[in-house]
């Protein structure tokens, strides 16, 4: 009996399909050995009495697999010359259409005329978020997300109490953990108009941390709010938890959720700084398989540098509250959290420090502009 092909059809159909097994498994003399085995084994291919059956049905499985992969990446080409077809179109003004009017309204935060750089920058993003979203629905969205947590704690309902705060649980991770590499009102954007930042009197540093701050409050609002209703609603997720210790563990989470987003900020910034290659500037958007393939190792990247950060801030509120639950109980989360914060807010200010010199070192031509 030829061991070769049997193994070679099985290990196949355990691949694409799986494969049978047997319990029984005799002693089989081949000639590189004796091989002995007391479990179930590979015996044949799923689906087929034998090699020769088998591996027209694999060539037929591989062939649609190959076409499939060919007009995915052909269709590739059409998608993006439909996309600039519709952008074209759009640039262009309609006849009799009437030309859109702007008009200047009075914003809530006046820059003062003298202060720390990182808020002239974060004043900057801020005037930037105004001009393209409208705060009236910000406000409707508030005011409906309260009315709903209101109405479901009032009524006492299980169902819709549950479902929101699942819900609110999901968009609390998802602000922290993916929101920082969506919202790009940071150096990812700027960098498209380095030549003129190059010319402001200001420290590198400052400029890498004034990029930070408004992202870093947008994403950590929106990460309280949904924090706040999971909380409010956390006696249907978690029965069993005490109240107190569930509100000790929100509050937790809220100093800590920060913290985590300018951490993976300051990630994604350095990656800007120091590949700008890798990172679409402005409002382009790169498009294809090794786009999606480039977001994914910079995704996985960025998590795994956050783990990295992350580890000394567990173990210095780790071990403060290894030392002080055993007398205060569950309360002293929050004071770890505080302290696992600070360690993480010390590691951004180095890092943000030591991206100083690859700023000025940046050349202005190494930064593609959009077409």
């Amino acid at each position: 009996m030829r061991v070769a092909p049997l193994i070679l059809a099985a290990t196949a159909a355990a691949t694409l399909a799986g494969c049978s097994t047997s319990s029984e498994a005799p002693r089989e003399r081949v000639r590189s050995g004796t091989v002995r085995s007391r479990g179930p084994v590979v015996v044949r291919p799923l689906f087929a009495a034998s090699t020769s059956g088998y591996v027209p049905a694999i060539a037929a499985a591989l062939a649609v697999t190959a076409a499939v992969t060919v007009w995915m990446l052909r269709s590739d080409d059409a998608f993006h010359l439909a996309v600039d077809a519709a952008a074209r179109r759009r640039s262009r003004r309609a006849p009799g259409r009437r030309p859109v009017s702007y008009r200047t309204r009075a914003e809530g935060w006046t820059l003062a005329p003298s202060g720390r750089p990182e808020t002239a920058f974060a004043w900057k993003a801020l005037m930037q978020t105004l001009r393209v979203f409208d705060r009236r629905e910000a406000v409707r969205a508030v005011v409906v997300l309260t009315a709903l947590t209101l109405i479901t704690v009032a009524t006492g309902r299980e169902g819709p109490a549950a479902l929101l705060g699942g819900f609110s649980m999901a968009a609390a991770g998802f602000a922290i953990l993916m929101a920082p590499q969506v919202v790009r009102i940071d150096m990812r954007q700027d960098l498209e108009h380095l030549e003129l930042l190059k010319t402001w009197p200001v420290r590198a540093a400052s400029v890498v941390r004034g990029q930070l701050l408004w992202p870093t409050a947008l994403i950590t609002a929106f990460a309280w709010t949904m924090i706040a209703i999971a909380v409010a609603l956390s006696g249907t997720l978690v029965p069993n938890v005490a109240w107190l210790s569930r509100v000790a563990a929100g509050v937790a989470v809220l100093i800590l959720a920060p913290a985590l987003v300018v951490a993976q900020l300051t990630v994604h910034n350095a990656v800007a700084l120091m590949f700008p290659a890798w990172v679409p500037l402005g409002v382009q958007r790169a498009r294809g398989v090794d786009a999606m393939g480039q977001r994914i190792i910079l995704l996985g990247g960025t998590w795994l540098l956050l783990i990295v950060m992350a580890i000394p801030a567990a173990l210095a509120g780790g071990l403060f509250w290894l030392a002080a639950a055993r007398f205060f109980g569950t309360l002293m989360l929050m004071p770890a959290a505080a302290i696992a914060a600070v360690v993480i807010a010390i590691e951004v200010v180095a890092v943000t420090e030591a991206l100083g010199p690859v700023y000025d070192r940046l050349d202005i031509l190494a930064v593609e502009r959009p077409e």
